[in-house]
């Protein structure tokens, strides 16, 4: 049934680890606060300009989720937003059942709009991620858990690794994360190599990430090992921008599509 948990809130002036975020520039723009309305319509506004870029990210996460379209499987999203991926993933998903999770309630008014054809098969729940209490909002196991650009936003990595101990715990037997985040640079070094690659439009990279970010990819795929996923991978990266994905026991796949015919067509139509 469709629903809203209040859980806590983040703090006013707060960065929100329950939204895709993306870093702002310039001073001609409200303060960036994501309970304030004003705010999130403008940071809405501004995501015109990534719909072709973002949309790849969700098309990543849709050829990931191992399902047919027709059958029945619940997920998680942390971080939710405006719900731009699980539009995504409800539409080529008819079975599917999802949980939003966001600190923003203007947030998840924007993904209510967004999802009211879906009906009952979307929860939306209040909680912030800073604290491990969202995790009790939240009714698992879930099938998948699934992120995209938000968890950078905790900024602390100690809380980060227990975010991922908490996501591990609301998976059932070979559930599945995919996490689509910014990384730090594997060396200091490296960091001015992300602006000067974003210079070449044609070359496709993003600069994505940065020195501020709180975990290099390797710290991040240990983190993931950490908390219990039994197999964890970086499945796509372009530059300081990675999905990760982590599994809890073992991969899970349609009938017919395990072993080497994992390997061909996915059997389902994108």
């Amino acid at each position: 049934m469709e629903s809203t948990h209040h859980g806590a809130h983040a703090e006013h002036g707060a960065r929100s680890a329950a939204t895709e975020h993306e870093h702002e520039h310039g001073h001609d723009h409200p303060e960036e606060d994501w309970n304030d309305e004003e705010y999130v319509a403008y940071w809405l506004e501004r995501q015109t300009g990534r719909a072709e870029e973002r949309r790849r990210h969700f098309m990543m996460f849709r050829a990931l989720i191992t399902k047919m379209p027709e059958d029945e499987f619940s997920y998680i999203n942390l971080g939710a937003g405006p719900g731009y991926l699980d539009e995504v993933l409800l539409e080529q998903f008819p079975g599917a059942q999802c949980t939003l999770v966001d600190g923003s309630l203007p947030m998840l008014v924007e993904a209510r709009k967004r999802l009211e054809r879906f009906g009952e098969r979307v929860e939306y729940v209040q909680a912030n991620l800073a604290t491990p209490d969202w995790a009790g909002a939240v009714t698992g196991p879930f099938d998948f858990a699934v992120s995209s650009i938000a968890i950078h936003n905790l900024r602390d990595p100690r809380r980060i690794r227990d975010l991922y101990a908490e996501t591990f715990r609301l998976t059932g037997h070979g559930g599945m994360f995919l996490n689509l985040d910014y990384v730090r640079p594997a060396r200091p070094s490296l960091a001015p190599l992300g602006p000067w690659v974003a210079k070449d439009h044609e070359a496709g990279l993003r600069r994505g990430g940065g020195h501020d970010m709180p975990g290099t990819l390797i710290e991040q795929l240990g983190w993931l090992s950490e908390a219990g996923f039994s197999t964890v991978d970086v499945v796509w990266k372009n530059m300081n921008t990675v999905l990760l994905c982590g599994l809890r026991d073992h991969l899970h796949m349609p009938e017919g599509e395990g072993g080497h015919a994992a390997e061909g067509a996915h059997g389902h139509s994108h």
